[in-house]
């Protein structure tokens, strides 16, 4: 009696497995590019809420005035020296850039302008030495979905909250 054994697979089962894998593959990619830019707003949430903090606590320890200054993609610090306010020029409260997806928005609780702007592009968060800071709600997302973003939020007294907010979150 004679018997006829298989090796190896055919080629159909060999076409299924690389579509499965391709089907996979591409999925896996989709996730992790949309994860991605939600992970780098993420990381900017929490970048700027913890410099907001220490701002405040700098601007307490030094016994000066500071502002954070805000635009759509960038944002920098600012410190009341003779009369006018110049850049803080060193590591930590540098001028920095958003990323190209991601943009920031400044709502103030009260309009009011304790010093004037420069460039009305700009918006500014004040802090001062007593402990006081301006009322404020900032968000930061991603260009064109403003249902899913990050909040930070200031009170008055210095107390400050960051929270995700997804809008369409059911």
């Amino acid at each position: 009696m004679y018997v006829s054994v298989k090796k190896g697979f055919t080629l159909i089962e060999l076409l299924v497995v690389i579509i499965l894998l391709g089907i996979v593959t591409s999925l896996a990619v989709i996730s992790v590019g949309t994860s991605g830019v939600e992970r780098k707003m993420e990381e900017e949430a929490k970048r700027l809420h913890a410099l907001i903090r220490l701002t405040r606590e700098e601007s307490i320890i030094q016994a000066k005035e500071i502002a954070f200054e805000v635009s759509k993609q960038d944002y920098q610090f600012l410190e009341y020296k003779e009369k006018k306010w110049v850049p803080v020029i060193n590591k930590v409260f540098k001028k920095r850039s958003l990323p190209a997806e991601l943009e920031l928005r400044l709502e103030t609780e009260s309009e009011l302008k304790l010093f004037e702007a420069e460039n009305e592009e700009w918006r500014r968060l004040y802090f001062l030495s007593s402990g006081e800071q301006t009322p404020f709600k900032m968000k930061i997302n991603v260009k064109n979905k403003a249902e899913n973003y990050y909040q930070i939020s200031g009170q008055f007294n210095g107390k400050l909250k960051i929270e995700h907010i997804d809008e369409y979150d059911y």
